[in-house]
C-alpha cells in the first residue's frame, strides 16, 4: 500500500549540542512472514538514496543504501556493530538500542526509538527517531 512517512529525528551530541531534522516521504508498505517493510526514497543534493525499514516483534532494521550505505539494527538493551559507507570513506559504527516502541493500527504506525549512536571518528551521539506512517490517500 502506498504510504506518507513523517519521520523526527532528535539528536544531542556529546558537546551538548540538540539537532532536530524533521521529514517527511511518500512510500510503500507491505507486511511478509509477519514483519512490517516501509521503503522510501530520500534526495539529497539531487541524488537519490533508498531506505527499508522492517520492523519485526523483537527488533527494527534500518537499510539505505546509494551514495551512503549503512545497515543499523535496534534491539532493546543490545549494541550492535556494522559500517557507516560515504563517499569521502568507511566509517565504523556502533549503536545501542535504549528503547522501542510501537504501535500499529489499519489507521497509522507510530515508530519510535532511542538509541545512542557511535561513527568513529566523526560524533557520539544520544537520538531519539520518531516515525509516523498513515495511507496515501
Amino acid at each position: 500500500m502506498k504510504v506518507k512517512l513523517k519521520i523526527k529525528t532528535s539528536q544531542y551530541l556529546d558537546g551538548s549540542d540538540f539537532q532536530t531534522i524533521e521529514s517527511y516521504y511518500k512510500g510503500e508498505q507491505i507486511e511478509k512472514n509477519g514483519n512490517i517493510y516501509i521503503t522510501f526514497s530520500e534526495f539529497d543534493t539531487s541524488k537519490e538514496r533508498s531506505s527499508t525499514i522492517k520492523i519485526s516483534d523483537e527488533e527494527v532494521l534500518l537499510l539505505k543504501s546509494g551514495d551512503i550505505t549503512s545497515r543499523m539494527k535496534f534491539r532493546e538493551d543490545r549494541d550492535f556493530r556494522s559500517k557507516y559507507r560515504t563517499p569521502y570513506g568507511v566509517f565504523d559504527m556502533d549503536l545501542h538500542t535504549y528503547k522501542i516502541s510501537k504501535r500499529i493500527s489499519d489507521k497509522e504506525l507510530k515508530l519510535n526509538l532511542d538509541y545512542k549512536i557511535s561513527i568513529k571518528g566523526l560524533m557520539d551521539a544520544n537520538n531519539r527517531l520518531e516515525m509516523k506512517v498513515v495511507p496515501e490517500v
